[in-house]
């Protein structure tokens, strides 16, 4: 029988003592690692092979969101599956766009998770009931693949939905207006959009502000 090797990533002791209970009671799944923080389970991957990860979404130092797609371009053959009490449609959108293989909520049965675990290790994807319901809804638009953006063209992003002008951006930046300007005209490439209110619109629906 094929071992299983698990690592779980959580900053609440209760779902992690509470995988570890349950997992701890299947022959085949082993949890070989935890972490609690980002900054943990970088750590943890540096050192730990396994072939499945429990993600949190929400952790000290960082999220899953961002975690995800930097996991998966160094451990490419880890699979990811996100536990989160999060159901909103932006962020299993990005999860699933950033690599993830499946999504949880935190309420789903120890069955359903132990489901999952398996369907993910031998390539599928699993998305709990809930997330189903979402999906079946997206479109072909939202399917698109989401654009890399950059630290700064983030921040533009943020300030652009404040409602801030080039300007006030270049201030709160400490660069000049047309550089601001640059970062604009690269986020709407990106986006192949030509308004910024599109782009607003586009970033909102992808979870990135």
């Amino acid at each position: 029988m094929k071992r299983i090797e698990i690592i779980v990533c959580d900053d609440h002791p209760l779902i992690a003592q509470g995988l570890s209970s349950f997992i701890g009671q299947k022959e085949d799944l082993i949890i070989v690692a935890t972490a609690t923080t980002a900054r943990e389970l970088r750590e943890t991957l540096a050192i730990t092979s396994a072939d499945i990860l429990l993600l949190d979404i929400n952790l000290p130092d960082g999220n899953g969101l961002e975690l995800c797609p930097e996991i998966k371009k160094k451990y490419p053959e880890l699979k990811i599956l996100a536990l989160s009490n999060f159901n909103e449609r932006s962020i299993i959108l990005r999860m699933l766009h950033n690599g993830a293989s499946g999504y949880l909520l935190k309420s789903s049965s120890t069955a359903e998770i132990e489901k999952a675990i398996r369907n993910i290790v031998d390539g599928n994807l699993h998305f709990g009931k809930e997330a189903q319901k979402i999906l079946t809804t997206i479109t072909a638009q939202e399917l698109i693949e989401i654009p890399p953006v950059t630290k700064r063209e983030k921040e533009v992003l943020k300030y652009l939905a404040d409602g801030l002008t080039t300007p006030q951006i270049a201030e709160k930046m400490f660069v000049s207006a047309v550089t601001v300007d640059s970062h604009r005209k690269s986020l709407m490439q990106k986006f192949e959009v030509n308004k910024t209110v599109i782009l607003l619109q586009r970033a909102r629906e992808w979870g990135m502000i």
